[in-house]
């Protein structure tokens, strides 16, 4: 397991010295996900007791970490989702009336103009002369280093190790999870297959986002979904 921790942890540690973020603060929130995880696996009462055996953890901290509010669901992303609609309908120009429509629609505490301006700032959509608001990308990428970029790290990141930690632990298998993967290439053929990557899964994840849209007003539920894909490429030592 040595392995498997150090490749896990390594991005996680790179985030954490690049943000500045000390040793003891990310030892505490996996404290906190070891806490969490234990008493979800307990049947009957959960105790201090036992998921101190579970864990490896004194008695005093899981005490403490019991008491600690949930941050497990941050809220959803409005920029994101006003996108996601705007592309399911079609993604076609929007005069100002129609865009502050669609932007009401989603959040209402937050003004359209407020929203337009956040996704300006980001380059995903321009205004015309004429008033006319025009998607300049498919999707909503947040500004680098920004609160939420964070975000979408956390819950991408987290939903893709999920499932594939499921993968592991169950059999069969209930996720999708598959990956190409390469050695002995030339820089510009990766930057071509990257290229062509990029593109088939942005028409996939297009397809997906109309799909689920038009099943999200005909058939509701509680139910939750995250479809995504990465490519990943560096020098090999």
């Amino acid at each position: 397991m040595k392995y498997v921790l150090d490749r896990l942890l390594a991005p996680i540690a790179r985030l954490a010295v690049a943000k500045a973020v000390p040793f003891g603060e990310v030892a505490e929130r996996l404290k906190a996900q070891f806490v969490q995880v234990a008493a979800s696996q307990i049947d009957g009462k959960v105790t201090d007791s036992r998921l101190s055996v579970m864990t490896g953890l004194q008695r005093r901290d899981i005490v403490r970490l019991r008491g600690e509010p949930d941050h497990t669901s941050p809220p959803v992303n409005h920029l994101a989702r006003l996108v996601a609609d705007w592309v399911a309908a079609g993604g076609t120009p929007l005069n100002r009336k129609k865009f502050d429509t669609l932007a009401q629609g989603i959040r209402r505490d937050v003004h359209p103009a407020t929203m337009l301006a956040q996704l300006q700032d980001a380059g995903t959509v321009s205004v015309t002369d004429a008033g006319q608001v025009v998607l300049e990308t498919r999707s909503y990428q947040p500004l680098p280093g920004t609160g939420a970029q964070l975000d979408y790290l956390a819950r991408n990141g987290g939903d893709f190790l999920a499932a594939a930690t499921a993968n592991v632990m169950q059999d069969p298998a209930p996720f999708f999870e598959r990956a190409v993967h390469y050695n002995g290439l030339s820089q510009e053929a990766v930057a071509v297959l990257e290229a062509e990557y990029r593109a088939a899964q942005m028409q996939v994840l297009e397809q997906i986002n109309a799909r689920a849209a038009a099943l999200q007003a005909d058939d509701p539920g509680k139910m939750r979904f995250r479809a995504g894909g990465y490519f990943y490429k560096e020098t090999e030592e």
